[in-house]
């Protein structure tokens, strides 16, 4: 019942703002492949603009994943281009619509296939890099279920093309955990409930074999690629629908710089859902892992590489290491407690904070 009112609800909302929407073809190794393609209002073809991949759950579409994580007024307002792309059918599960997240396991979803869906979408950015000149320093993915496993691959697959991702109601499949492979710090949204059928919390053992990894192992993972400090900053987001059963507390994880980071939405009693549509509602899953992936670029967060170089040896901050710099360490020398002058940092002002100060002498900060 729960797919037939998606459904309809994606028709809908096609249909009523088709005109805002275009479907679209690509040939992927000899395979046609298609997408909805959305573009924000007032683009031109000057605009680098980001683009944001939404993928639907298995057995979905590109139409019912529009009315789960409709993000086409975001879009509008701050300027992305926006992709809902379609699974071809998997011969391995009936002909359902299913994205490959890898082609030589022996688990469903990971068995050999006729269309590579990493080659379509490594292909489908290439050509809207071309065609509509986006930013290919700030290429996101998100996706539900079987959707949300896919992203953690193309984070681990494909990491070249793709900035950050977030994976809703889906924990990492045991076969992209232990081949995955990152070039850059790489920002991640999980959103997942303790109460999930389909993709339990603690992971899930398929006819003997481990198949998905569980939520902590996952979150350890992207921990230790990214380089994150151990202690979490854990929120609990306010229960703003008390009737919908459930409770959201949010970790966050983060580098000392403060550069990159993790955000997982532990969601309290929830289930197999994409919380803001059906499920939890305290949270919209589209719009909070949006508004936490746009932050961020390649190199990490965008604002990181826009601050000003400091220095450590600018004692009095004004920008250089110089004279007043050098009076600071002199008149502070023999200092041992809380001293503003340890330049080294070795807990007494002495000649080594002299050295080391004179060593950057002169170097604008």
């Amino acid at each position: 019942m729960k797919n037939l009112i998606l459904t309809a609800s994606a028709f809908t909302l096609f249909a009523s703002m088709s005109a805002q929407l275009t479907s679209e073809l690509i040939s992927v190794g000899g395979v046609s492949r298609s997408y909805l393609l959305y573009m924000p209002d007032g683009y031109n073809d000057s605009d680098v603009l980001p683009l944001v991949i939404c993928f639907h759950g298995g057995s979905g579409t590109a139409n019912e994943q529009l009315a789960l994580g409709d993000l086409r007024d975001q879009a509008d307002d701050e300027g992305f281009v926006l992709v809902y792309p379609q699974a071809l059918p998997d011969p391995n599960d009936g002909g359902s619509t299913n994205w490959q997240v890898v082609t030589s396991g022996d688990l469903p979803f990971t068995q050999p296939n006729p269309h590579s869906d990493i080659d379509f979408i490594s292909a489908l950015i290439v050509e809207l890099g071309t065609i509509h000149g986006i930013d290919q320093s700030r290429v996101y993915a998100m996706g539900y279920s079987n959707g949300g496993g896919f992203v953690y691959d193309l984070a681990c697959r494909l990491n070249d093309q793709i900035t950050g991702i977030g994976a809703v109601s889906r924990t990492m499949y045991t076969e992209s955990y232990a081949n995955c492979a990152t070039s850059h710090p790489t920002p991640v949204v999980t959103i997942l409930g303790t109460d999930d059928f389909n993709s339990p919390y603690n992971g899930l053992t398929y006819n003997g074999t481990l198949y998905f990894r569980s939520s902590d192992e996952g979150n350890a993972l992207w921990i230790e690629k990214n380089g994150l400090l151990n202690a979490p900053e854990v929120v609990a987001v306010p229960n703003i629908s008390p009737n919908d059963g459930s409770t959201v507390d949010r970790y966050r994880w983060a580098d000392a710089e403060d550069c990159i980071e993790l955000i997982h939405y532990k969601i309290n009693g929830g289930g197999h859902d994409w919380p803001g549509t059906f499920g939890n509602m305290d949270i919209v899953s589209h719009e909070v892992i949006w508004d936490h992936l746009k932050a961020f670029n390649m190199d990490g967060k965008i604002t990181c590489a826009n601050d000003p170089e400091t220095c450590f040896e600018d004692i009095n901050s004004d920008g250089a290491v110089n004279v007043v710099d050098v009076l600071s360490v002199l008149s502070n020398f023999g200092c041992t407690l809380n001293c503003v002058a340890d330049v080294n940092s070795d807990s007494v002002v002495n000649v080594s904070d002299v050295l080391t100060l004179l060593a950057a002498f002169g170097n604008d900060c």
